[in-house]
């Protein structure tokens, strides 16, 4: 792939933004990135903690600090903590701090869940769990929306994908 500043030479530098949902990436050579200012980034030795916790700053602005000013009850660490570290304490931090957490993660993946690649002897499994989940979502708005026999169906759909699941387990 060719600078795209020069397009003489080899791009060796590569650069994604994502703004509004929209990505943009730039390919540049070293000498048109030097020459741009973006050596510098290139050269930057960011501690992935670093890079969280920074994401954090602009993106946790957002996020109402009142939903729970609380400690997790498991290892103590405080919301706070996280912000300023960008980890978590213990696993009982994700369920906690899940308030703070789901739009922070939105807004640093796109999605909450795991939506890419799966390892082909699990495909077929984390597929049926994924439908599971859409399916226990759909469930709840429809007894939301009082619609029983949709949710009756959609009930017994998720029972056949689990008691499928279950046999295939113990096979």
């Amino acid at each position: 792939m060719l600078c795209q500043i020069c397009k003489k030479r080899e791009a060796t530098i590569h650069f994604t933004n994502v703004e509004n949902n929209k990505v943009y990436e730039i390919h540049l050579c070293a000498q048109c990135a030097k020459e741009k200012g973006f050596e510098k980034l290139k050269k930057s030795n960011f501690a992935m903690s670093d890079i969280i916790a920074e994401l954090l700053n602009s993106t946790a602005r957002r996020v109402d600090e009142k939903l729970n000013p609380n400690t997790c009850p498991n290892c103590g660490t405080t919301f706070l903590q996280f912000k300023k570290s960008g980890r978590l304490g213990c696993s009982e931090c994700y369920s906690f701090f899940n308030r703070q957490l789901i739009p922070l993660l939105r807004g640093i993946h796109g999605n909450t869940r795991h939506v890419g690649k799966v390892p082909k002897k699990y495909k077929t499994k984390v597929n049926k769990q994924r439908r599971v989940l859409e399916l226990e979502e759909e469930l709840a708005r429809a007894i939301e929306l009082e619609e029983y026999e949709r949710a009756a169906q959609i009930r017994d759909e998720i029972r056949s994908l689990k008691e499928a699941e279950t046999r295939s387990e113990n096979n």
